[in-house]
Order: structure tokens, then sequence, then C-alpha cells
């Protein structure tokens, strides 16, 4: 019988050293206006749902994640840490969720209005990155991330009219 107890307490063991954490660290949070929300993905079609649905429903309510993760924001950088991962590859999405209704802001042509970014800080030019280039390892021993996020600038219409002298009419 005892031995039947030390081989299953070993398995255990064997299996919990296995599970990696992951410690998380959004950079450049503006203010503590609404949530920093967190979304770990290890799928490339899940990562990519994700970004297309962020601006309905969020990354919390979506079935295609590894973990999601709401907190209040606070001005600076924000850590936190993911634990039990099975060693792999993932990818990480956060915004900073300003006005606080869950999802990405944007405007009417589908730009971002809220601040957003990804693990490896990658960017995508006119879309959001791929999984691959916002992916990373996570061993046995775990990992880190960090992400700074971009806050977009907007130019409202009035500051693209330049001056222009009174044409004289004599």
């Amino acid at each position: 019988m005892l031995s039947k107890v030390t081989f299953f307490l070993a398995l255990f063991v064997a299996v919990q050293a296995h599970a990696g954490d992951l410690g998380i660290t959004v950079h450049t949070v503006r203010s503590n206006a609404g949530s920093l929300m967190i979304g770990l993905y290890d799928t490339g079609e899940g990562f990519r749902a994700a970004v297309r649905n962020s601006t309905e429903a969020g990354l919390l309510n979506d079935r295609a994640r590894v973990a999601g993760i709401a907190l209040r924001a606070v001005a600076g950088a924000q850590t936190i840490v993911i634990s039990g991962l099975k060693p792999g590859r993932y990818a990480v999405i956060a915004f900073h969720d300003e006005n606080d209704d869950g999802k990405l802001g944007q405007s009417p042509w589908g730009v971002p209005t809220e601040a957003y970014g990804f693990s490896n800080n990658a960017r995508g030019f006119l879309r959001a990155p791929s999984f691959s280039a916002a992916a990373f390892e996570v061993g046995e021993s775990g990992a880190t991330t960090a992400i700074s996020l971009i806050y977009p600038e907007f130019f409202l219409p009035e500051d693209l009219i330049v001056d222009k002298p009174p044409v004289d009419k004599q």
C-alpha cells in the first residue's frame, strides 16, 4: 500500500514540476480610469478570434483563451502571474478599457480608441500582429513577458485645416 501512495505522490509532484508560471507586466498605463484587460492564448486561431472580437465582446468572455484577467487600472506598470501553465507557445493581448465597458473602443473606421498592446511588443501594419509575432515560449521553469501599451493619437478635422491668408478681391 505504501508503494502505491509513494507512486501517486511522486506522480503528483512530477506533474506539478512541469507546470510553469508566467509573469506578465503591462507598462505605460496612463491613468487609474477603467480596467486593464489581459488575455492569454495558446493558438493562432484563438488569438485572431480574440483580436476580431475584442471590440464587441472584450477578452473575458472568450472561450479560446487560456486565461483572462480584468484588473482595476493603476497608472504606471501592473504585473500579474498566471500559474500552472503547460510548457508551450503563448501570446498575450492587453488593453486599457478606460471607459470600463468591457471591450476595446474603436472609431467608426475600426481604429482603436483605447490603449492596446501585445506580448513581445509586437506590432502589425494596419492590423494586429500575428500570433507568431507575439508568441513566446513558456518552459517548465516559467517565463516573463512585458507589454508597453500604445495609446492612439487622433487628429480632429479642424487640426487638418491650414490657415490661409485672405484672398484680396481688388
